[in-house]
């Protein structure tokens, strides 16, 4: 997996915490995740997010001194891209939606 091998590459890698364990407490803080890739995004800063950090959980709680009762969501890595890093070409809205039920364009 390219991403495992070359994350350690990364100048910047953001571990995403919750304050507490479980869904709800997830899903509390990817808000503000979009709004850090997009702010990346704008700055040229390349990123994905990643959930490699379970298999180590233990060691990057050990290693960052995150509290037990905290969660660790996500891992940011964040850095300039090797490759094309271009606009972004967007479908238009009326051929990635739908309007009132499944299939009826807008």
């Amino acid at each position: 997996m390219q991403l495992a091998d070359e994350i350690g590459n990364s100048p910047v890698l953001i571990f995403v915490c919750a304050l507490a364990k479980g869904a709800a407490a997830a899903n509390s803080i990817i808000p503000s995740v979009q709004n850090l890739l997009l702010a990346a995004r704008a700055l040229g800063v390349g990123s994905t997010i990643t959930t490699l950090h379970p298999t180590i959980e233990g060691r990057v709680h050990a290693l960052f001194d995150i509290p037990d009762t905290a969660q660790v969501v996500c891992c940011l890595p964040l850095g300039y891209p090797k490759g094309n890093f271009g606009p972004v070409n967007r479908m238009p809205l009326e051929e990635v939606s739908s309007f009132n039920t499944w299939g009826q364009s807008w």
